[in-house]
């Protein structure tokens, strides 16, 4: 009996080290929810990091280092440069630059013009590791505000591209963000990612990765020249493939030109 159990716990390690393995890297390296906004002639220099631990040395010591450069060229256009740096979790991993991303907003009308605010985001992927395909990611960001509550949702579709291109299947991601608009300095929150897997074969509801939690918001105005906006909390594992607690960060200084 003894020795069916022991089989029965390193098979599931070993299912959900394949799931883990599986997952696209870049999928989740920046614990970030994107706006659907576009300020013309606003510059934007961002950070965002995070730290994933775990009692399960599979999920444990997940780290992401992401540094990103934005420009308003127009109110209806914005794009960017990120530059991604971390550690996947498990042991044996190092930290490493990970991926070289250019990315856009395509906004469409004013904040609030619309029920809901909607843009369209688009980004490609190229990975500095050898071995790694290029990825294409792109959905809608769509933005809500129902009494005191601002909700952000992102809604991704990944491809995997070029020579090391695997099955050719779609990837889904989600964002999700609700700000609560109290008029203090440090206002309350959650945010909440997840990745299912490939579009119509979805992994295990085990080997997925979801992740919630609280998160607090703030912003200095004229700060400098510019104004300095921030956020950060922490984010719980729904499932065994994620860490336990993720620990996210996120800070953005804004100029206008």
């Amino acid at each position: 009996m003894r020795r069916i159990r022991n089989w029965v716990r390193w098979s599931n390690a070993a299912t959900l080290l394949t799931a883990v393995v599986a997952m696209p890297s870049a999928a989740l390296a920046d614990f970030k929810v994107k706006l659907p906004d576009a300020e013309p002639g606003e510059l934007e220099l961002e950070t965002v990091g995070s730290y994933g631990r775990s009692g399960n040395p599979l999920t444990n010591n997940e780290q992401s280092f992401v540094h990103e450069i934005e420009y308003g060229f127009t109110n209806f256009w914005k794009s960017g440069l990120e530059f991604e740096t971390g550690r996947d979790p498990g042991p044996g991993n190092h930290f490493k630059f990970q991926q070289l991303t250019w990315e856009n907003w395509l906004v469409f009308g004013e904040r609030g013009q619309y029920w809901l605010d909607p843009a369209l985001f688009i980004e490609y992927g190229h990975p500095t590791l050898a071995g790694v395909p290029d990825e294409i990611k792109f959905g809608p960001l769509l933005r809500k505000e129902i009494g005191p509550t601002i909700n952000t949702v992102n809604l991704f579709l990944a491809k995997e591209v070029g020579q090391f291109a695997g099955t050719g299947r779609m990837n889904f991601s989600y964002a999700w963000e609700t700000r609560i608009a109290t008029g203090w300095v440090i206002e309350p929150g959650f945010q909440a990612y997840g990745e299912p897997g490939a579009v119509g074969h979805f992994a295990s509801l085990g080997a997925q990765d979801h992740r919630i939690g609280p998160q607090f918001f703030g912003a200095i105005h004229d700060f400098g020249p510019g104004t300095l906006k921030f956020n950060g909390g922490v984010l719980f594992g729904l499932t065994p493939a994620a860490p336990r607690q993720t620990f996210r960060w996120q800070a953005e200084y804004e100029i206008h030109f």
